[in-house]
């Protein structure tokens, strides 16, 4: 068989619904059931129908709610496993990227609301794209307190290093790096209130509770974790024992 001819795999058929996504998003649009489906990428438009992922509307090919929730699910393993390699594992973006695009297609829901909480819900992807929120996040989750978490959850004398900001403003962002808030630099938190003032490396300086949630840390001090309520939770260490 040709292989321009080859069957289309599932594999194959999460990657179209991908770049659907991610097409429509950078033509400035939230996608949604029923959003219209860029011409250039319906070749496949048959087997969409046929997996009830998309639908014929008039003369334009659109997502159905199916689809949809296809496109989300395999868009929110994506960028949850970047930001797992990016954050936990500390991978460089070339190879962040080639084992993101591999763990999607295996990434269950369970085991995607699984990093989502570990990570603390995070808002969007190392590129500063939108994650799709989850369930879990809907609900709250935090039965593990997670790996990740906002400056606002330290406590004063707690350390920890900084794992990324959540933030798509790029003169916030240039403007947390001129004062040394990058990836990897240790931080701590020596006051919260009126304002949050946060050492690093000799310099102390202060950010009012909006910039504190957009900068994401990893707190320094692990737990051991107890049984609790029929469950396993983590338990957090102060240093204290």
């Amino acid at each position: 068989m040709e292989e321009n001819c080859r069957p289309c795999t599932r594999e194959d058929l999460e990657e179209i619904l991908e770049e659907i996504w991610t097409t429509l998003e950078l033509q400035g649009e939230t996608p949604a059931p029923g959003s219209r489906i860029p011409p250039a990428l319906s070749a496949q438009a048959d087997r969409l129908i046929e997996e009830g992922l998309a639908q014929r509307g008039g003369k334009e090919l659109i997502l159905t709610e199916l689809g949809f929730r296809k496109a989300k699910e395999i868009i929110r393993s994506h960028r949850l496993a970047e930001r797992l390699l990016h954050d936990v594992l500390n991978l460089h973006s070339e190879e962040m990227e080639h084992s993101a695009c591999r763990y999607e297609h295996m990434m269950g829901s369970e085991a995607a609301d699984s990093i989502c909480i570990l990570l603390g819900h995070p808002r969007t992807c190392p590129h500063g794209k939108a994650i799709p929120p989850g369930d879990c996040c809907e609900a709250g989750e935090t039965m593990l307190r997670p790996l990740v978490v906002p400056l606002t959850e330290l406590e004063p004398g707690e350390t920890a290093a900084v794992a990324y900001i959540g933030t798509r403003d790029n003169a916030r962002l240039s403007y947390l790096t001129s004062l040394g808030v990058m990836t990897g630099r240790p931080v701590e938190l020596v006051q919260r209130r009126p304002s949050y003032i946060v050492k690093i490396d000799e310099s102390t300086v202060a950010f009012d509770e909006a910039i504190a949630r957009e900068i994401f840390v990893r707190p320094a001090h692990r737990v051991r974790r107890t049984a609790r309520g029929g469950g396993w939770r983590m338990r957090w260490r102060n240093g204290r024992g």
